[in-house]
């Protein structure tokens, strides 16, 4: 077997490998997801590195975050403001609209894991534990950020100041009129924080 061969032949196998894994997740649905209508407060519990975790290829973890969601009419702006009170600490955001194309119950997402910054689709979603179609889901990028006081900026991220660590304001328009939905996690916390417990976060939307 010649060494361009054996290259194809491994390429091919990763390629089989990955097709696998993608018709084989199923959607999930988070703790919850909390309503906020056009606007509101609430308080969220998620772990320190749920919103981007370097353990789990750079992704997010969706049992380990908390969930949100909101209204608007197009073109107006919206205010996500994240506040921690656990020193080293840092809140990330992800905003996603969920419009026509998605037929599935708006209390399930694509997976397990999910992107910070794009989109999250599966067409012909099906239950993990039944197995029962419950139609697309198709969650289109809007905004993301994360809480850049504290630590070093991470490129493509979209860190974000205010010269407060543990603190973040994520201002954006909504394109379309409909039903968002957003998630809110940890990320790159320093040392002194714990990776396994959850920790509060309070969330206003506006």
């Amino acid at each position: 077997m010649t060494l361009r061969y054996k290259t194809l032949l491994k390429k091919t196998l990763f390629i089989c490998i990955g097709l696998a894994a993608l018709t084989a997740q199923a959607a999930t649905k988070p703790s919850r997801i909390a309503s906020f209508g056009a606007g509101g407060s609430n308080t969220f519990s998620v772990k320190s590195t749920s919103w981007r975790d370097p353990a789990f290829g750079n992704m997010g973890w969706t049992h380990n975050s908390d969930w949100g969601s909101f209204t608007a009419s197009a073109g107006k702006s919206k205010t996500i403001t994240l506040t921690s009170t656990v020193a080293g600490f840092h809140p990330g955001v992800t905003v996603w609209y969920r419009g026509t194309d998605d037929t599935a119950p708006d209390n399930y997402v694509v997976d397990h894991f999910y992107p910070q910054g794009g989109n999250f689709v599966e067409f012909g979603a099906k239950d993990e534990t039944s197995g029962i179609g419950i139609g697309n889901i198709s969650m289109q990028i809007v905004s993301f950020g994360y809480d850049q006081d504290g630590h070093t900026l991470k490129p493509g991220l979209n860190g974000l100041t205010d010269r407060i660590s543990g603190k973040m304001t994520l201002t954006f328009k909504t394109a379309k009129a409909g039903n968002y939905i957003f998630v809110v996690g940890g990320f790159n916390p320093s040392a002194k924080v714990s990776k396994t417990a959850k920790h509060t976060v309070a969330v206003n939307v506006k």
